[in-house]
């Protein structure tokens, strides 16, 4: 087995990469399109379909209190505004204030059947959803989703990084000493610890090693995210891991095999 080799980021890790920072860039994309347009559109809903019902309240009244023509209804239909509630800001820019009623408001015939087929027609008319939203967005919940949609962006930002940062990394075995994906060069004879108890499992390893300041540094050989265990390919990483114990002489962290485990019990 050659002494020279080069672990590069794998299939899997970006993979795993470009799921993440797609979830997050949609999902902030979700967020921020709700607290730029999306509640404010559906607050102008809720505003516009109260309305509806409310005039239809109004008809029925001025029908118990006499005739009413189709004329009479339609002028006094003009002359009425959208109750927009106490903070008109909440709706989309651009929402004219007063906001006069809609035209199907005023059609008589049509607003006799009730506020439903009345306000069937306008979502109709204008491509609305007809299923009217349930509550009005106040100004803390809008800024529930700007704060979500800041979150997400960070968590997309720093997904990139990491993707970028990564994808110029590689881990490598030059002769006899070790590249970091960092760019630390250790000398393999200077290790003094392996631990490879999630080698088996999780595909880490951590190798230690003594610094000139006399701390003690540490190795974190990710296996996934460089080389990888593709048959395929040689398993790189596993070769990796193979090249460091033919030269490591320190101390050896690992859990012991169940086979390992029965045959000394038997062995006693």
């Amino acid at each position: 087995m050659s002494d020279t080799l080069v672990c590069r980021p794998t299939r899997w890790f970006y993979q795993r990469a470009f799921g993440m920072l797609a979830m997050f860039t949609f999902l902030g994309g979700w967020f921020y399109k709700d607290a730029t347009t999306g509640y404010r559109k559906e607050n102008l809903a809720f505003v516009m379909y109260r309305t509806f019902s409310i005039a239809a309240q109004q008809l029925q009244e001025k029908q118990k209190a006499g005739v009413v023509t189709a004329t009479q209804w339609r002028d006094y239909a003009a002359d009425q505004s959208v109750l927009t509630g106490d903070d008109p800001s909440l709706l989309p820019v651009n929402t004219p204030q007063p906001m006069p009623w809609p035209e199907e408001l005023g059609e008589l015939d049509l607003l006799a059947k009730g506020h439903i087929a009345a306000w069937e027609a306008f979502t109709g008319r204008m491509k609305w959803n007809r299923k009217a939203p349930e509550k009005f967005h106040e100004a803390d919940s809008i800024r529930e989703q700007w704060y979500v949609a800041y979150g997400l962006s960070a968590l997309a930002l720093y997904t990139l990084f990491i993707l970028v940062r990564t994808s110029r990394r590689k881990i490598c075995i030059e002769g006899d000493a070790i590249l970091t994906q960092d760019g630390r060069r250790v000398a393999l004879a200077d290790l003094t610890r392996l631990d490879l108890r999630k080698w088996g499992t999780k595909g880490m390893a951590y190798a230690f090693y003594p610094e000139r300041s006399g701390k003690e540094g540490r190795i974190r050989i990710d296996g996934l995210t460089y080389g990888g265990f593709q048959k395929e390919q040689g398993e790189p990483a596993e070769q990796l891991m193979q090249i460091i114990r033919q030269h490591f002489t320190g101390e050896l962290v690992e859990y012991a095999s169940e086979e390992a485990g029965e045959s000394e019990k038997t062995a006693g």
